[in-house]
């Protein structure tokens, strides 16, 4: 592991635009939006539109399905290995990056667990995704499609769109670079793993690892490397304000705080990918495997940061449980405080737990000039009620239908108190 070295070529996108031709010029990107329609035409969908929300500007996206950062491998083929290219220079070679911009992908609602993106107003300070420049894929469906399939069709279009677009990268001088790799640690430091929750629930709370539905997969090691570079990828309708989405994936925080430390404070073995599963047999299997992975890595401690609720809290606890009675320690990230709403289940040795923030949290969302899909469908997604629409457009709505408000990798720095 420690020979994979990714260096992320990164270019700093400070605004996007429309224009006759694909182009990218000095930090803006130029999008041939008639190209793009073109590139993501498919018999599901009825209509496609594609609109531009930029930080600052009066624009609310609803329903939002997921949210992915336009990467490409340096050849121009792979952008997602085993959806979009091949599985070989996953985790090192040379990615293109376009930062500062996102696909956001939109339209009709596939599940009540979808979420809300305000560009500006009290609302934008929830979310990260505020301070991109989005590229909004606006997508409706022919009657009489399935939610499965009109979940595949979006996820589809979300990271093709991503693919087209980071092609603009190919050939141009990065802005700066990012190296990663794992060298071997020279001082005696504790050895730690993240234990990696990827959603496996079916009824659309699923993820994809190499473009595999992880409700057909068992644990697996991996180098963090792999998921900078577009192994995990969203497949979930969970609830938007704790969803990973793709970008999350991409640009997963707690990666990122381990690599800064790595040969500094700690030993960064890597990410033990453990699929959360309804049924108790999985969830048994997965924690056992896992854990096994844990004590032949050696490690002393492990991070398990949370995505989803309720049931995936069993998965939490078991592994913590198991850890601990194998003598390596555990540090939980979640979003419920055991207060406000209270975690589905618990342990005595679930002793040190980070809370990111209470998704139960009420705010007001000021009317927007623009609306970018749907507000009426606030009424049928979670944190969200027939009731939330107000007479002059503003909405009333809790923490969880933002996106990312409370997501377990903690990016936005929120946390709860019990006085």
């Amino acid at each position: 592991m420690s020979k994979m070295q990714l260096d992320l070529d990164v270019i700093e996108i400070k605004d996007v635009c429309f224009g006759e031709k694909d182009d990218l010029d000095h930090g803006t990107l130029v999008i041939d939006k008639k190209g793009l329609i073109e590139y993501l035409a498919d018999p599901v969908f009825s209509k496609i539109d594609i609109e531009l929300a930029k930080p600052g500007d009066s624009a609310r996206i609803i329903p939002v399905k997921d949210v992915i950062e336009p990467r490409i491998k340096e050849d121009g083929k792979t952008s997602f290995p085993g959806i979009i290219g091949d599985y070989t220079e996953c985790g090192e070679g040379t990615t293109k990056v376009l930062r500062g911009c996102a696909v956001v992908s939109t339209g009709t609602i596939v599940g009540f667990q979808e979420g809300i993106i305000d560009m500006s107003g009290p609302g934008a300070r929830y979310t990260r995704y505020s301070s991109l420049n989005n590229i909004v894929l606006v997508t409706e469906i022919i009657e009489g499609i399935k939610p499965a399939e009109h979940e595949a069709a979006v996820r589809m279009a979300g990271l093709k769109a991503a693919h087209y677009l980071a092609k603009s990268a190919l050939g141009k001088t990065p802005d700066y670079r990012e190296s990663y790799a794992l060298a071997e640690s020279k001082e005696n430091l504790p050895k730690v793993a993240i234990m990696y929750m990827i959603m496996a629930q079916g009824l659309l709370h699923d993820n994809y690892v190499y473009g595999v539905d992880a409700k057909r997969l068992h644990p697996a090691l991996l180098h963090p490397n792999e998921v900078f570079d577009g192994a995990i990828v969203n497949g979930c309708c969970v609830v938007a304000g704790d969803k990973y989405t793709t970008y999350d994936h991409q640009n997963n925080s707690i990666v990122q705080e381990f690599y800064k430390r790595h040969g500094k404070e700690i030993d960064f073995k890597g990410l033990i990918a453990v699929p959360t599963y309804p049924g108790l047999a999985d969830k048994r299997r997965c924690c056992s495997s896992a854990v096994r992975m844990a004590r032949l890595l050696g490690v002393d401690g492990v991070a398990i940061p949370e995505e989803g609720g309720g049931n995936p809290e069993a998965d939490l606890m078991m592994l913590c449980r198991q850890c601990e009675k194998n003598g390596i320690k555990t540090v939980m990230m979640l979003g419920p405080d055991g207060v406000e709403e209270p975690v589905a289940d618990t342990a005595p040795e679930a002793d040190a737990v980070i809370n990111v923030g209470d998704c139960n949290e009420f705010v007001v969302l000021p009317p927007m000039e623009r609306i970018i899909g749907d507000q009426e469908q606030v009424k049928y997604m979670s944190g969200g009620a027939e009731e939330s629409i107000n007479e002059d457009g503003s909405i009333r709505v809790s923490l969880s239908i933002i996106m990312g408000s409370v997501i377990g990798q903690g990016t936005l720095k929120m946390s709860s108190y019990v006085y």
